[in-house]
């Protein structure tokens, strides 16, 4: 299955930027702001691990990298991004991310595998995640943009856990705190606890939380 149209949608309306050979992308250490689309080309993924330099990934077409920077505040950069030949990325920022998922929301599934992928192949020196509640939150925000107020329980965690480098159990204890606040409902027909869903029932405050300014 050619994944091409889906990229032409996606970088309609977007910033669309060649790189060349061996230009730096961005760089570990530095802050970050945007994610990026890699269209055409390839890119490697590097970071410094006791003072050397360790290949994490390298890229090719359709990749998303970066894309911590759209889900919580101030991120830096956890690995460094060079072009290993002549590359086109579509430059996301997080002012675009809402419009972003409304035309293509197919993608949301993919950007949480890569999520939980990119953050169990790097050093635990760059899994430090500086607000976990703000992240579920992004996260979950994004399902409703994309019109799923509903999503397995079991599966949300584990994925949660994974992505944001925390145990099940913190991940569960932010979701019951929601849950008596009454911003979404943990439940399960009949009781049964293997099928058990969230439900989000209050979006606004999910949108409080991102534009809350400490």
């Amino acid at each position: 299955m050619s994944s091409l149209p889906l990229m032409r949608r996606v970088s309609k309306g977007f910033l669309v930027k060649t790189f060349l050979k061996h230009n730096i992308v961005f760089v570990e250490g530095s802050r970050g702001d945007q994610a990026y689309i890699l269209m055409e080309g390839e890119v490697e993924i590097s970071g410094s691990v006791d003072g050397r330099k360790k290949v994490f990934a390298v890229l090719k077409p359709p990749s998303i990298f970066g894309e911590m920077a759209l889900f919580l505040d101030d991120q830096t950069r956890t690995a460094t991004a060079m072009t290993l030949e002549d590359t086109k990325l579509v430059i996301i920022t997080r002012d675009d991310l809402d419009e972003y998922f409304s035309k293509a929301p197919q993608v949301i599934s993919s950007i949480l595998q890569v999520l939980v992928s990119r953050l169990k192949a790097t050093t635990k020196k760059a899994l430090k995640v500086p607000n976990v509640p703000l992240g579920i939150c992004r996260v979950l925000n994004l399902f409703v943009l994309n019109g799923q107020a509903e999503i397995g329980y079991d599966a949300a965690v584990r994925t949660l856990a994974d992505t944001f480098v925390t145990s099940p159990a913190a991940v569960e204890g932010y979701l019951g705190h929601l849950a008596e606040q009454g911003h979404l409902s943990i439940g399960a027909p009949d009781h049964d606890v293997a099928k058990r869903v969230i439900r989000i029932l209050d979006p606004d405050f999910l949108e409080k939380v991102m534009t809350k300014k400490d």
